[in-house]
């Protein structure tokens, strides 16, 4: 068995982002960084936009570059998975047959790719969730006319834009109303539909795809809806999300549901064990639990944890984590960001500018207090909305604050 202090088991933008900020902190011991994939750590988002968009020769996005590893002091190991957890004993099995012990471990595994029951392997139909995925969809786009995108979440409006910009016809699908409904609701939903429809993507909105035909070779060529809609198609995307990592945990003896389950410090059932990034399933403000699959997120989530984990060396008082979330999407020219959570029952309220000039602010409003606010074109007066969604304050009170209109500073 190899000892090492601290354990972090996936190599993504949360584990690497604990393994900073521990050296940060000024932690000089031991530690580990387990990665699934054969890449050094690399940044997601860029693989449903520029990576997605750019036809020419594309490297992994790295998040730190290689020749800076070696000031972090990490036993560093890519392509090796890690396949079963002891949380009590604290051991880590990968699948070269090693065995790590930490006196912490880090769980940072994230998602991976939920696929649609019977699609899975069919010629044609893919999924996009790491740098592999994103090579194989631009070379698959490279000799297509037309692409399906089924999911109009984040990602999958995402990568209509990026398909559509390449030259390729889209069709994009999801059973709700809007893109993007979950995350920001009906009204700048219907704002995105809009901005899709404006670069020719033609949109199925309270729809879903019945099911998919083959030709002879079992290649995937052509959708049909719930309501006979049917169209040619070289390749489909599925993009309804992901799940959490976590089948290695089945017998770790750790909370386990929708993700591994982390109080208000970030730490798991089990002590000495926590968890970051997409995978940890954390309290709601608003009650319930939930994960953030937000890239500030994860690096907020796991400065918390390195820092309660050197507190809990050090003999100091942890810190509960506190976080205004924060999303972003480039939808073709347009950013459209999310501070705080919305909710589909929270009224959407316009606060600046208008969804026709696609500058606007909008507010979500729960009970008379502002719990989120969403906006394009408007990125200062958005980020000085933080205080305001951070104390869910009044909407009055944010309306006498008004941080969208500018004011002259007295001499």
């Amino acid at each position: 068995m190899e000892p090492a202090r601290v354990v972090i088991v996936g190599a993504g933008l949360a584990g690497l982002r604990t393994a900073e900020r521990l050296r940060r902190e000024g932690y000089d011991g031991a530690v580990t960084l387990v990665g699934a994939e054969e890449h050094l750590p690399y940044d997601r988002p860029p693989l449903s936009k520029a990576l997605l968009v750019d036809p020419g020769p594309v490297a992994p996005p790295l998040l730190r570059a290689a020749d800076r590893y070696a000031e972090l002091d990490l036993d560093l190991r890519v392509g090796v998975r890690a396949t079963a957890l002891d949380a009590d004993r604290r051991t880590v099995a990968l699948s070269d047959g090693a065995v790590v012990q930490g006196e912490h471990v880090v769980i940072a595994t994230g998602l991976v790719a939920r696929d649609v029951p019977g699609w899975a392997g069919v010629p044609g139909v893919h999924t996009l969730r790491t740098y592999d995925d994103c090579l194989a969809l631009r070379d698959a786009a490279e000799d297509a006319a037309h692409a399906t995108v089924v999911g109009a979440g984040v990602l999958g409006s995402e990568i209509a834009g990026a398909l559509r910009t390449r030259g390729l016809e889209v069709d994009l699908v999801d059973p709700l109303p809007q893109p993007l409904h979950r995350v920001v609701g009906e009204e700048v939903g219907a704002f995105v539909a809009a901005l899709h429809r404006e670069h020719g993507v033609r949109t199925h909105l309270g729809a879903t795809v019945a099911g998919l035909e083959q030709d002879a070779a079992g290649r995937v060529r052509a959708a049909t809806l719930d309501d006979g809609t049917r169209w040619e198609t070289d390749l489909v995307v599925a993009a309804v999300g992901g799940t959490p990592d976590v089948a290695w945990l089945r017998d770790s003896g750790l909370a386990v549901a929708d993700g591994v389950v982390v109080d208000a410090d970030g730490a798991a059932s089990a002590a000495g064990v926590w968890a970051v990034g997409d995978v940890a399933s954390l309290p709601g403000p608003r009650g319930g639990r939930l994960r953030l699959e937000h890239w500030t997120s994860a690096g907020d989530l796991a400065a918390t944890v390195a820092r309660n984990l050197m507190a809990d060396l050090r003999g100091a008082p942890r810190r509960a984590h506190a976080e205004v979330p924060y999303l972003w999407t480039d939808q073709y020219d347009t950013k459209v960001q999310v501070l705080g959570l919305p909710r589909a029952d929270d009224d959407a309220v316009l606060l600046a500018g208008s969804f026709a000039e696609a500058t606007f602010l909008v507010a979500y409003v729960d009970d008379g207090r502002v719990r989120a606010v969403a906006g394009a074109g408007m990125p200062g007066p958005l980020m000085r909305c933080r205080a305001a969604v951070a104390g869910a304050v009044p909407l009055d009170e944010l309306r006498t604050l008004a941080p969208w209109e500018r004011r002259k500073v007295s001499a």
